[in-house]
């Protein structure tokens, strides 16, 4: 199988150019994700090779095992690469033959540009990127590998492979200012090679659901089986560990109690599910807790909510703040990388230590217990959001981007 180049934005130079015509061909490019999945990192890929003008790139995208063929359907097979050998897990055989593949890959393809996504594939399709010589590699950071949360021997372990992969890395795109600031104090790259540019989204659905009337939004919450007199709070995130779901739980257990008309929804689906669904059990909230899978209509449902909460425990940026934000929902969050950048505590939203079950319970607590408040942190959040977080706004960055490390490289 192989899927899409799609795409918008001003050529960026290549030699080469047709002397009749004055036009340059369109440059080569290759994406490179470790699995594409219904997550913030692959959306944010999914939208660039979209979005990025097909007059001007010529863009595939080479996916590994896990990856959810659907989301590639809408793409042109023969623009799409899948690599069955590129897992997430480490597995010494597979790794070898994924490296090989991406190398022979990246050679075939004759690309001018290789960017890379996510932590497997950022190494992987790195280090085959410079192996074949290839005279722009660009890898962007969607995630702190070696977050503080990591034990200490394996924190110093991701920390070296990635100053491996920073020495033939020409260009960083850093989804937040805290991943950027992270990576450099840690020695990775030169701090020059660094460009923060944060991921794009469709806000507008998120603004224009915010703007939603009582009667529609009391509407959405019946079909839901929810009644005024809820208060409903939404986590948006996938089912795994990394998203500190269980924390959250514990909170609601503690103050279930206190405020009766508490009620919980889950939304998005992995390979925690089962469990998760059995601790709500096990804490005796799972009357009050209820698991939506997937959902297409995340704006209106974050809407239909009374505060938006997420419990990760590392992220690059929590996109669900940024449209939590735009849909005029009160946030609170751990203390996660980026969070800063789209909260500012008291003001549209409350930020607590990461893993803190009693700070979160007591802010649980304040937002459920003073509604008016809780309404004047959510009508704040659309002021915080800027056209800097739109999907156009990260297209027009990055073909600057691209146009200017190709000038670069032709001089």
């Amino acid at each position: 199988m192989t899927a899409t180049n799609m795409a918008s934005g001003s050529c960026p130079p290549a030699p080469g150019a047709d002397r009749r015509t004055g036009m340059h061909p369109p440059v080569r490019m290759l994406h490179v994700i470790t699995r594409l999945i219904r997550a913030g990192a692959d959306e944010n890929t999914l939208y660039t090779v979209r979005g990025l003008d097909p007059r001007r790139y010529l863009v595939d995208l080479a996916v590994g095992e896990g990856s959810d063929h659907e989301l590639l359907r809408a793409h042109d097979p023969a623009r799409v690469h899948y690599l069955p050998e590129l897992t997430r897990d480490p597995h010494p055989i597979k790794d070898v033959m994924a490296l090989i593949r991406l190398a022979r890959l990246i050679r075939r393809g004759e690309y001018q540009i290789v960017h890379t996504h996510t932590a497997k594939a950022g190494f992987l399709g790195r280090l085959a990127a410079a192996l074949v010589g290839t005279p722009i590699i660009v890898h962007t950071l969607h995630g702190i590998t070696f977050s503080r949360l990591v034990p200490a021997p394996l924190r110093a372990f991701y920390v070296l492979l990635e100053r491996i992969a920073g020495r033939f890395t020409h260009q960083f795109v850093a989804v937040g200012e805290d991943m950027r600031a992270s990576y450099i104090r840690a020695g990775i790259g030169d701090p020059r090679a660094y460009e923060t540019i944060y991921s794009g989204m469709p806000l507008e659905e998120f603004l224009e659901a915010g703007r939603m009337t009582a009667e529609e939004r009391d509407e959405l919450r019946a079909s839901l089986g929810y009644g005024p007199e809820h208060q409903l709070a939404v986590m948006a995130a996938r089912l795994e560990a990394c998203k500190g779901h269980v924390y959250l739980f514990e909170a609601v257990a503690r103050v279930r109690a206190l405020h009766p008309e508490l009620r919980v929804v889950i939304l998005g689906d992995g390979p925690l599910r089962s469990y998760l669904e059995r601790r709500t059990g096990e804490l005796g909230i799972d009357d009050i807790v209820r698991f939506f899978g997937h959902r297409t209509d995340l704006a209106r449902l974050l809407s239909a909510a009374d505060l938006s909460v997420l419990t990760s425990l590392w992220e690059g940026l929590p996109r669900v703040l940024v449209q939590s934000a735009a849909a005029g929902r009160p946030i609170l969050t751990f203390d996660v990388e980026g969070a800063w950048e789209v909260v500012r505590d008291g003001e549209n939203g409350l930020i607590v230590p990461t893993r803190d079950v009693d700070a979160l319970t007591r802010k649980l607590d304040q937002l459920l217990a003073d509604r008016e408040w809780a309404r004047a942190l959510g009508a704040a959040g659309p002021r915080r959001v800027s056209s800097e977080w739109t999907v156009e706004t990260m297209i027009d960055r990055l073909d600057r981007m691209y146009q200017e490390l190709t000038q670069k490289r032709t001089a």
